[in-house]
């Protein structure tokens, strides 16, 4: 009886090794920083500041955790786009420039797949006097897994990311349902549609929220996952007014091919214009 036991579970020790190897990496990728990781914050302002023109967008991608291999496509996606619409885009990593000195040259800040503490106390100070004076916000994936601390970005998106899929498939394909086709991100958009990407699972479902207006949402049933979901009614995308400032969030944008994707894109470049008040995107 005993050497029979010994025999099924050496048979199926691999199994059990690649299944507890596997949960470990999903809690570890789901945290999006290790454990003995510490945030690097920046405080020296470039010798030379970038000068901007009219319509300026300014890409911000700190990550002080997991870093998306999408960010340098989503830029440089986001900096074509800018030339097509007559926009003046800019790319930085340096918190730094999160200075009201800076900040107030730009009418959107697209927080592009950023992760962990990100910012100081004084940067966030004039992040929020940014936003509450008029500025614009455009989150993009991972700017719901950022400042999980700050009470104020918390209110400003609403919620927080809590975790992806993983198992059976990571990126899965799902179907998408545009919920407020009238919508300027939402513009040209099918009723529903379907894209493979890493799809996110948030601590509250945002549609419960006050003054939030959600444009996108998943059919949970249309993707495979061993894990709880958003309970059947599961919003990825949805925009918000802070003061005299806007603020526009979307899930999509893990997978590299979002940015080449054409109704991603449609949607995206249109909730960033809609967040920063610009004109509308050409050819929509």
């Amino acid at each position: 009886m005993a050497s029979t036991f010994r025999k099924r579970f050496l048979y199926l020790l691999p199994g059990i090794l690649t299944l507890c190897l596997s949960l470990g990496a999903y809690v570890l990728h789901s945290m999006r920083m290790l454990p003995w990781q510490s945030p690097v914050f920046d405080t020296a302002l470039p010798a030379t500041l970038p000068l901007t023109g009219a319509h300026a967008v300014l890409i911000f991608s700190k990550t002080n955790g997991f870093r998306h291999e999408s960010i340098e496509v989503g830029i440089a996606a986001f900096k074509k786009a800018g030339l097509e619409n007559g926009w003046d885009v800019h790319a930085t990593e340096n918190g730094a420039l999160i200075n009201s000195d800076y900040l107030h040259q730009f009418q959107v800040v697209v927080f592009l797949s950023t992760t962990g503490e990100i910012l100081t106390p004084a940067q966030k100070s004039a992040f929020e006097k940014y936003i509450e004076n008029g500025g614009g916000y455009a989150g993009i994936h991972s700017a719901s897994d950022t400042e999980h601390g700050w009470a104020w970005y918390g209110k400003l998106l609403g919620t927080f990311f809590r975790d992806h899929t993983f198992l059976p498939l990571h990126l899965p394909e799902a179907e998408i349902i545009t919920e407020n086709a009238a919508h300027p991100a939402n513009r040209g958009l099918p009723g529903r549609w379907t894209k493979a990407d890493e799809w996110y699972n948030f601590k509250e479902n945002i549609r419960k929220n006050e003054g939030f207006q959600v444009l996108l949402s998943l059919n949970d049933g249309s993707y495979p996952s061993f894990w709880y979901k958003m309970n059947g009614d599961h919003p990825i995308s949805w925009t918000h007014r802070v003061g005299k400032g806007r603020m526009f969030y979307t899930a999509m944008g893990h997978h590299a091919d979002t940015f080449s994707d054409p109704t991603a894109m449609r949607h995206m470049i249109g909730g960033i214009a809609w967040a920063g008040k610009l004109a509308q995107p050409v050819n929509r």
